[in-house]
């Protein structure tokens, strides 16, 4: 499989044009249905035979890297049109090089953030939000040239992937960067703008391509932040493989979209199911064995099928989707998850979790104070699922740092630099409960020295011709054996630095004429200094 940038489709696509996804469970006997098989091409199939007998196609409007264009876009995307959906989808190759790697990266842009030129998380969006732009408008360009009566209207239509591979310049990556929290952060700030350029012009379908250890690797792990965006993934050997994979996790928490694998010399992609349904419960009293609720599905044509794979018994799902307690449920989380199919064979992967009694913590979640403060630091802990007034009991941090049973975080005395961490645990007068962790971190205060500005104030002795005398220049900021020249005829040579005093043999010509002259002092950053001196 090649390196270079795959993506994906979702299957909102084929539903939106009328052609519904379908798909087969993991080792049922059923045969993939041709609507659910494309490919993928772009600058690498440039000037080949395309595939041929695709359901879709996908399409890279970049050149292999960003702010590119794929030079064969227009006869590619002619192909897409061609598929059986006549739907094509692009996608874009995604990076995050900082100024070090990039004659793109923004200077003084005022919007969508304001970019100051430096290496920092707002000019890296407006890095990806620019990128966006260049990539949407290859596409409009191509639409144009094969002629579509709206191609601004068909490129906004049209399902966008962002390619996210180590292939391309990252941050984290870089040796001049990362990998750091800071790089982490400004790498996930170029997606986010890519994002939300192609959101603010109307497009609705988005996703990432990449695999596990390149989005790691990339991002850092990016946690909740992307969920809501589906994916593409590669690299399973073949097509059972990818159907099987729908079902597997994806690297940012969203629904797998499209698996790639290995078809008739090309990238081939499995489109998976679109029956989607997520929910999730709480019951306040612990204890409860009454809870019920109706998983609703999404996608499907007709009647869904529930079968549940983890959380039984005491969370059935049952195969019309209703979900119920079994028995006298003691506090905590419970979860839920299954398949779901219909009579098309349409397919997808249901989650249901169920909180009982528990108290969370919704904030804040950890502190900062300098040495300088940190006797007076106090902040209020903050919770969500209790009912009625919640009493904390502080397990560990006291007493550097203690939490009141009302949940007032304090610190207790001068504390020295390090991090505090209070724990405990939470409940309410209805049997809820719940912990809290609250991590505080003391800096140390931090002295800015005063800059030493290199100074030359005055010479103390004279020169002599004839002779070879010491002379001594008083100062400031005289370290690293400064060079100290004169006129013609006269040499000087730095025999002891001091940072305040520089002791200087000089040697005068004999016959040289007397007065003042001027010793210039070079230091070590090429900064040059002028004071006079006599000789007689």
């Amino acid at each position: 499989m090649k390196s270079q940038l795959f993506k994906c489709l979702l299957a909102a696509l084929l539903l939106a044009t009328g052609l519904l996804a379908t798909s087969t469970l993991a080792g049922a006997s059923t045969p993939t249905a041709s609507t659910s098989i494309g490919y993928d091409i772009s600058f690498p199939q440039c000037g080949g035979v395309p595939p041929t007998s695709a359901a879709f196609g996908i399409v890279g409007v970049s050149d292999g890297y960003p702010l590119s264009t794929n030079p064969c876009l227009a006869s590619e995307l002619q192909w897409a049109q061609s598929t059986v959906s006549g739907a094509p989808a692009f996608y874009m190759n995604t990076a995050s090089p900082g100024p070090a790697y990039s004659s793109h990266w923004p200077l003084g842009q005022q919007s969508p953030q304001v970019c100051d030129g430096t290496n920092s998380p707002a000019c890296s969006y407006d890095y990806g939000w620019n990128n966006a732009l260049v990539s949407f408008n290859n596409a409009v360009s191509a639409e144009s040239t094969n002629g579509s009566t709206s191609p601004t209207s068909a490129a906004k239509a049209a399902s966008w992937w962002l390619d996210v591979e180590t292939a391309n310049s990252w941050e984290t990556l870089e040796q001049n960067y990362g990998p750091t929290a800071a790089s982490d952060a400004i790498d996930q700030a170029a997606l986010e703008g890519s994002m939300a350029y192609f959101s603010s012009i109307g497009v609705s379908s988005l996703g990432i391509y990449s695999t596990e250890s390149q989005w790691t690797a990339i991002t850092g792990g990016t946690g909740s932040t992307f969920a809501a965006v589906p994916v593409w993934m590669p690299g399973y050997a073949s097509l059972s493989a990818a159907e099987s994979a729908c079902f597997t996790s994806s690297f940012t928490g969203g629904r797998v979209a499209m698996i790639q694998y290995p078809s008739n010399g090309f990238d081939g992609d499995y489109l998976c199911g679109s029956v989607s349904a997520l929910a999730a419960g709480s019951v306040t009293t612990a204890g409860s064995a009454s809870f019920t609720d109706q998983l609703v599905a999404s996608g499907n044509n007709g009647t869904v099928t529930y079968v549940q794979t983890s959380g039984s018994p005491s969370l059935s799902v049952s195969a019309g989707g209703l979900v119920t307690t079994t028995g006298a449920l003691v506090a905590g989380t419970y979860t839920a998850t299954g398949t779901m199919s219909d009579p098309n064979g349409d397919l997808g992967t249901f989650v249901f979790t169920l909180s009982v009694g528990v108290i969370t913590q919704s904030g804040p979640t950890s502190g900062s104070v300098t040495t300088a403060g940190s006797a007076s630091f106090t902040d209020q802990l903050l919770v969500s699922g209790n009912n009625g007034t919640v009493t904390y009991v502080q397990t560990s941090g006291s007493p550097g740092l203690s939490v009141s049973a009302g949940g007032l975080v304090a610190t207790t005395g001068a504390l020295v630099a390090g991090t505090y961490t209070a724990t405990g645990t939470m409940s309410d007068p209805n049997g809820d409960s719940g912990t809290y962790v609250f991590p505080l971190t003391v800096t140390p205060s931090v002295t800015v020295p005063i800059p030493v500005v290199p100074r030359a104030t005055n010479v103390i002795g004279h020169a002599v011709a004839g002779r070879t005398v010491v002379l001594v220049i008083a100062g400031s900021g005289f370290y690293g054996r400064p060079l100290v020249t004169s006129h013609a005829g006269t040499t000087a040579v730095v025999t002891k630095d001091t940072g305040t005093l520089l002791r200087v043999k000089v040697r005068v010509k004999r016959g040289s004429r007397n007065g003042i002259f001027t010793f210039t002092v070079t230091l070590a950053k090429g900064q040059s200094l002028h004071v006079k001196y006599n000789q007689r």
